[in-house]
């Protein structure tokens, strides 16, 4: 038997295709007398949609694609579920795509990868949202996309973390603690969030009246390794820090690691402690404090926020400045992994 069209539902409806068309997608141009009619045809003749067959029709694939340079397996993962999730309830495929934002043929190769798979739309994670060339590429190219925590929050829709309310509360904590040397390793350097989580850990210093040992401050990558290289530094460091804050998850066991190789004890000898709350902070011991990132929210909601505009092309314009960025904020989760300060 051949599978029920559009055209039959239109005739036994009474209206037109396009009207049918309407309706499927849920457009919001349609009487509810015609509404009614063809979801009653729908329902009758047991119509189903052909996504390929509609995607081929309007030059599309149903899908959108998240790009990043996976630094931060914890976060992605996190980050993907979420997207994922919006993305089912939407109805629309997801792609991932993992890139090498230093790659001189970056833009290129993002090009011709809209071109060969037809995607509907971008989610782009730092730093490729803040690529300038990548950015101008997809505004010539028409195509839309949406920003997740860029560092100019002029340019069109985007999504954010507050790094430095993260990075001040978690600092703010330590020092109720009685912790005063208190080791921080930084994010990478090309990415705003590290600027802003250096910028939250001087705030709370600043406001307890305490100055920043500097030599307590150390380079990470958002990576596991560079947590193990930047704890190496700062225990050799005189006085050695009571406490050492990474700004991320993957970076704080990494200093985990590498405090426990030397025999060290945590927290007894060295407080740690991170931001986002990937899941492996609990699969270790001692679990580490962290800051939970809104991980899943931020990404489920720029998935509704990017096939939103999508669907209905009046929102395509994006919101410029600030107030086309939504900003979440953290929350505090202590665990085992701090404690107050052996050596005040």
């Amino acid at each position: 038997m051949a599978s029920v069209t559009i055209m039959d539902v239109a005739r036994h409806a009474g209206v037109s295709k396009k009207t049918v068309s309407r309706v499927i997608n849920n457009e919001a141009n349609v009487k509810d007398e015609m509404r009614q009619k063809v979801q009653m045809a729908i329902q009758e003749l047991g119509f189903k949609r052909n996504p390929l067959g509609m995607a081929l029709a309007k030059n599309r694939s149903l899908f959108i694609a998240l790009v990043s340079d996976n630094t931060s397996p914890g976060y992605l993962m996190n980050l993907q579920k979420g997207i994922l999730q919006g993305c089912t309830e939407e109805q629309m495929g997801l792609f991932l795509y993992d890139c090498n934002y230093r790659s001189p043929t970056l833009v290129q190769e993002v090009e011709e990868y809209i071109d060969s798979t037809l995607v509907d739309g971008l989610i782009l994670r730092p730093p490729m949202c803040d690529k300038i060339e990548l950015l101008e590429m997809l505004d010539r190219k028409n195509v839309s996309y949406l920003r997740i925590g860029p560092k100019d929050l002029n340019r069109g829709e985007s999504l954010g973390f507050n790094s430095t309310k993260a990075s001040y509360d978690m600092t703010n904590y330590l020092l109720k603690l009685q912790h005063r040397h208190i080791g921080f390793v930084l994010g990478h350097p090309d990415q705003q969030s590290s600027q802003r989580s250096e910028a939250g850990y001087r705030q709370a210093f600043a406001e307890a009246g305490l100055k920043v040992n500097e030599a307590l401050i150390a380079q990470g990558y958002y990576t596991y390794q560079s947590g193990i290289d930047a704890a190496a530094t700062l225990l050799n460091k005189t006085p050695r820090p009571t406490a050492i804050f990474a700004a991320n998850d993957e970076m704080a066991l990494g200093v985990l690691y590498e405090i426990q190789s030397r025999n060290l004890k945590v927290p007894q000898d060295i407080s740690v402690c991170g931001i986002d709350d990937i899941a492996l902070t609990t699969k270790v011991w001692p679990n580490i404090t962290t800051i939970r990132h809104p991980l899943l929210t931020i990404g489920y909601q720029a998935a509704c926020l990017l096939i939103g505009r999508l669907k209905d092309k009046k929102s395509q314009v994006p919101a410029r400045g600030p107030d086309g960025t939504q900003i979440f904020d953290g929350e505090l989760v202590i665990r085992a992994s701090t404690s107050v300060a052996a050596n005040k």
